[in-house]
């Protein structure tokens, strides 16, 4: 092994004088200033077992007459792996910063299912600080589900009637129809009946009163409250009686009027909000604002076939503790509706956030091709 020092003007110059004289191979073993130049140590044939040696002979007294002192050489290699060990440690860090946090990467995954900042951190914080990203994935998935209380298909435990509120086309009149098939089936026709109350819209009245006629039972119409008493009197008996109310924009005074009237008749009406999975996270939370969370009886989700995203009635329902009764997926009478489930829900989200991504990918990969080929996209 051959050790030399080098003093030059700079860097680059004392290295070139080291390629020169000791070839491509040679090792830095250290590199400083001294009075303004730069000093490199160089070694070739580089032995580290052999440099221990040498310190070892060194230390009992010998020293080379020709290099840099083995004592001054183990305390510059010393340096030297300080330095490359930090540098090391610098590099783990920086590629440890570059990496998203596992907390990161769920609060992102939460995101992507359309959940607000405020429930998707509510979930985060109770997970772990660590573990692997998939098992907590799964446990941020049970929270979210915890959160979604639901009435297993019971719309009013203890009472007869039940009243769908909501904004227009929503599908309230349907969800009706499609309850009062689900009753008939179980209980018979001459305990089921329905009232409507929408005046307002041209057919409305018309479409329930054939939905009555197919399936046997009885339909009234009541447009104030001391009709709506009436029809409760003369129906009171029955296990089921639903209430269709008119559909209105939730800024429509019109529509909490109604809502009004519902709780002014003397009867314990269970109101139910029908909200549509399509429909944007502010219209969601608008309607419920309107009636009062505390003055519902939970929530009928509708059109869940016609979503692309449940984040929007996920974020509601969570944040306004509404518990779901059932889910409409269609507009078959009576199949298309099921009692909720919390699982179903979540992983219907979980299923449509991956289609989404699945289709930005082929979007951006159709972009990359567009460009690639000079097509304008």
């Amino acid at each position: 092994m051959k050790i030399k020092r080098y003093i030059d003007k700079d860097s680059r110059s004392a290295m070139a004088r080291v390629r020169a004289e000791m070839g491509a191979d040679a090792v830095i073993l250290s590199n400083k200033n001294v009075n303004g130049q730069v000093e490199l140590v160089a070694a070739r044939d580089f032995d580290e077992t052999a440099l221990q040696s040498g310190l070892a002979a060194s230390a009992a007294g010998e020293a080379a007459s020709d290099a840099p002192s083995l004592v001054e050489l183990q305390r510059e290699l010393a340096k030297l792996r300080g330095l490359v060990e930090g540098e090391l440690s610098q590099m783990q860090w920086r590629e440890m910063a570059g990496r998203p946090s596992v907390k990161t990467a769920l609060r992102s995954r939460l995101g992507k299912l359309g959940l607000s900042r405020a429930v998707a951190g509510s979930i985060i914080d109770r997970l772990p600080p660590q573990g692997a990203l998939d098992e907590l994935w799964q446990q941020a998935l049970g929270l979210l589900a915890a959160q979604l209380p639901v009435l297993d298909g019971a719309l009013h435990a203890g009472g007869n009637i039940v009243a769908l509120v909501g904004s227009t086309g929503v599908g309230k009149t349907t969800t009706v129809a499609k309850l009062a098939a689900r009753a008939v089936l179980r209980h018979g026709g001459r305990q089921v009946a329905l009232i409507t109350t929408d005046c307002y819209r041209i057919g409305g009245q018309e479409q329930l009163e054939t939905f009555a006629g197919y399936l046997g039972i009885p339909m009234l119409v009541a447009t104030d409250g001391a009709q709506l008493r009436a029809a409760l009197d003369e129906l009171s008996s029955r296990k089921l009686v639903l209430i269709d109310t008119a559909g209105m924009s939730q800024r429509d005074i019109r529509l909490y009027e109604q809502f009004a009237t519902l709780n002014s008749v003397g009867y314990d009406i269970a109101a139910h909000v029908v909200l549509s999975a399509t429909a944007q996270p502010g219209a969601l939370n608008e309607v419920v604002q309107v009636f009062g969370r505390e003055a519902l009886a939970g929530a009928i989700l509708t059109k869940l076939d016609e979503a692309t995203s449940l984040g929007g009635v996920l974020d509601t329902v969570v944040r306004n503790r509404l518990p779901l009764a059932y889910f409409s997926t269609g507009q078959k009478v009576p199949e298309d509706i099921v009692p909720a489930r919390a699982e179903y829900l979540i992983n219907q989200a979980v299923e449509h956030a991956k289609a989404d991504a699945a289709a930005r990918q082929r979007r951006a990969a159709s972009t990359r091709q567009a460009s690639t080929h000079g097509i304008a996209v």
